[in-house]
């Protein structure tokens, strides 16, 4: 069971309810109103010409876009000049969950997983997923509980034997070794 990155979950808390981050914008380029953004997504093509994201809510229309030095360069219809894409730096660039791009089975986007209750496949309640953390290698799921220290859990095939995202969450065998401690 694997799990993609387009979107930061700490910061779905401060988005319009049913969206997930696709950029953030860090700052402003030349003086026309163009944007730096940092692209959150496994979809850069949603920044070509034409594209609508949006911006504190409201739908702007991608204009044109380019990559530069690791990030895109876009101009964004509602953005006049150089101190108005200023003034966005740290702003979050969404899109509804339903435009998010399909995913091979057992895969799922970040957004989908926080929350998600985990028990061991003998029915014990580890908690739920309130972290993701990216080591390069897999994924890592941060397990909370009120009773117990969090519990690191890998994305590995031999770890994650089950998800569903409308029952029963995920399920889990732990790694041998693997001591659940109280808080």
């Amino acid at each position: 069971m694997l799990s993609r990155k387009p979107n930061n979950p700490k910061a779905k808390d401060d988005l319009n309810s049913g969206h997930i981050v696709v950029g953030r914008i860090r700052g402003g380029w030349g003086v026309s109103g163009d944007v730096k953004v940092e692209i959150l997504s496994d979809a850069p093509s949603r920044f070509s010409s034409g594209g609508v994201v949006y911006l504190k809510g409201k739908t702007v229309t991608v204009e044109r876009a380019r990559k530069s030095k690791g990030i895109m360069v876009v101009k964004l219809d509602s953005i006049a000049d150089r101190t108005a894409a200023d003034e966005l730096r740290g702003q979050l660039l969404t899109v509804p969950e339903v435009d998010a791009e399909p995913l091979p089975d057992g895969v799922f986007y970040h957004f989908q997983m926080i929350d998600l209750p985990v028990h061991t496949a003998e029915g014990e309640d580890l908690g739920r997923i309130v972290e993701i953390i990216e080591t390069g290698a897999n994924d890592v799921y941060v397990i909370r509980k009120e009773d117990r220290r969090d519990i690191l859990i890998p994305a590995l095939v031999e770890v994650v034997l089950s998800v569903d995202l409308d029952g029963k969450g995920m399920i889990v065998q732990l790694p041998e070794g693997l001591v659940l401690g109280t808080a």
